[in-house]
């Protein structure tokens, strides 16, 4: 660390000094910066006070100083440094930088989080029989971390951590097990709620708001990787707005804080201790592996909004019009192309084809499609949006009363068995009514069907699932591992129908 102070003598009998707050610098590039700017800084000084005063010749002596002493700062932080390659002139910093804060340590800071941030357990033991999914015949589904948001035990973690599970547990950092009920999850945001019932005031933590995140923030990780809870890992936020081509609603920050295997659903933080983001996946080499310093986490600001849709209602209440849509080319304009759209839609009613180019939405420019579906899924159902899309050559615009996407008016709130998305369909667990009329082998069915996915025009609302790949299936969870598998291995799916008194097969093929 270095502190710098300039002093000019002029040679006049005048003495002049220029005096600024120390800057203190952490490596020999900032050094240079920091020398540089006091030169430009004393030079302007004196030729905008000192022109008129002295002679030319003074002024050139006075800068050819002032150039020494620039230049002694150069090599004495070079020669901390004799191994550094050479490096490109700085640009011109135009202010006067701020003092840099350090930090010491974090451990008061990991004190005050680390209570309200617990390890998640999920199990189910209909997933016993299939070894290719768990070894050891464990009925564990999965384990990762989550984190405590409110006074009433409310935890929100990854949908993938709890998805297969039929019965939750969390650990908190005193070492008490508690069962836990899932209140609700999305597997769009891969956000997950589950709650507990605590004899003992139990701790939380408040979210930030993400929009205000920016790259080169502190960014703080605490979780279980590994099954080892209580860790915690310092990086920066690394990047905004990643899009990993995992869904419509990408919108990841990326960090390199260490992320591995069980940190899945634990809080990301900053520095003031308020989450940020929700850990959900990283990058590894292609063996798999730990962290490769790539890791990313929803905002908090989606996160704030899926769960609380989740607590109030058990399901996410999310918007919907019934189109999908490409980026733009270069040669097309701006905006976002409606590659296709669903019958009897919002979007159809309104009077809109595929082929049409969105370039505004409720007076915002849309500028991608990932843009457009969060602004659709945000906005609360029976409102009336305005969409400016070009047709050809002609303007035209639409009024687009937002409905309730199929997937979310097929989910309500069914405790430990929510409704289950797998391949474009909603599967459910049948009520005490369906269950007596529709006999023991009922154990899914088909709640809604996405319009674009896999089974449209094969399956619909109200058939009956039996089997997947010659597997007879006990609730949705086991459909959806069943179905994840086949896919993985075949691109192909043979499942077991019935409708009323009918039984058939059909094959279903995944869709990009």
């Amino acid at each position: 660390m270095t502190h710098y102070h300039l002093i000019v003598r002029l040679n006049y009998g005048n003495f002049i000094e220029l005096r600024y707050e120390s800057f203190v610098c952490r490596d020999f590039e900032a050094e240079n910066i920091l020398a540089l700017r006091l030169r430009q800084v004393a030079l302007l000084w004196v030729m905008n006070h000192c022109l008129n005063r002295f002679s030319k010749t003074a002024i050139f002596w006075l800068c050819a100083v002032i150039l020494t002493i620039g230049l002694g700062f150069g090599r004495n932080s070079y020669a901390q440094n004799p191994n550094s390659p050479a490096k490109a002139p700085a640009k011109a910093v135009t202010t006067a930088p701020s003092p840099i804060e350090v930090r010491n340590s974090f451990a008061a800071l990991a004190r005050r989080l680390l209570p309200s941030v617990v390890g998640v357990r999920a199990s189910n033991n209909n997933l016993r029989s299939n070894p290719k999914l768990f070894q050891n015949n464990e009925d564990l589904a999965a384990t990762g971390s989550g984190f405590i948001v409110d006074n009433q035990g409310h935890i929100i973690t990854n949908n993938h951590v709890v998805e297969l599970g039929q019965t939750f547990q969390i650990s908190l950092q005193n070492g008490t097990i508690l069962s836990a009920r899932l209140v609700g999850r999305d597997a769009e945001t891969d956000i997950a709620v589950l709650k507990v019932t605590s004899p003992q005031p139990l701790t939380w933590v408040p979210f930030a708001n993400s929009d205000a995140v920016n790259i080169g923030d502190w960014a703080i990780a605490i979780g279980s990787p590994f099954g080892l809870g209580n860790s915690f890992s310092l990086g920066v936020i690394s990047g905004r707005n990643r899009d990993l081509q995992s869904g419509r609603f990408d919108n990841f920050l990326q960090t390199d804080a260490a992320i591995n295997q069980g940190n899945s659903g634990g809080p990301l933080f900053n520095d003031l201790g308020q989450v940020i983001g929700v850990n959900t996946a990283i990058v590894s080499n292609q063996n798999g592996g730990g962290s490769l310093g790539i890791g990313f986490a929803v905002p908090s600001n989606v996160v704030r909004r899926i769960s609380s849709d989740i607590i109030q209602y058990g399901y996410v209440r999310r918007g919907w019009v019934g189109f999908r849509a490409r980026p733009a080319s270069v040669n097309e304009g701006t905006g976002v192309v409606l590659t296709a759209i669903a019958a009897n839609s919002p979007a159809a009613r309104a009077g809109l084809r595929a082929g049409d180019r969105i370039y505004q939405a409720r007076n915002l420019r849309i500028t991608d499609p990932r843009q457009l579906a969060r602004l659709i899924a945000d906005t609360p159902q029976q409102t009336i949006v305005r969409i400016d899309a070009m047709r050809g050559n002609r303007r035209i615009f639409a009024n687009v009363t937002v409905g309730l996407a199929p997937s979310s008016a097929a989910s309500s709130p069914t405790g430990a068995n929510p409704p289950v998305n797998a391949m474009g369909l909603v599967l459910r667990i049948p009520s005490p009514q369906e269950a007596a009329r529709l006999g023991p082998s009922a154990k899914v069915i088909v709640a809604s069907i996405d319009p674009f996915g896999a089974a449209r025009g094969k399956l619909q609302p109200g058939d009956i699932l039996l089997e997947i790949q010659g597997r007879v299936l006990a609730d949705p969870a086991q459909a959806r591992a069943f179905l994840a598998e086949a896919v993985q291995n075949r691109g192909t799916v043979i499942v077991k129908i019935k409708r009323g008194n009918d039984t058939y097969y059909d094959v279903l093929t995944a869709r990009n």
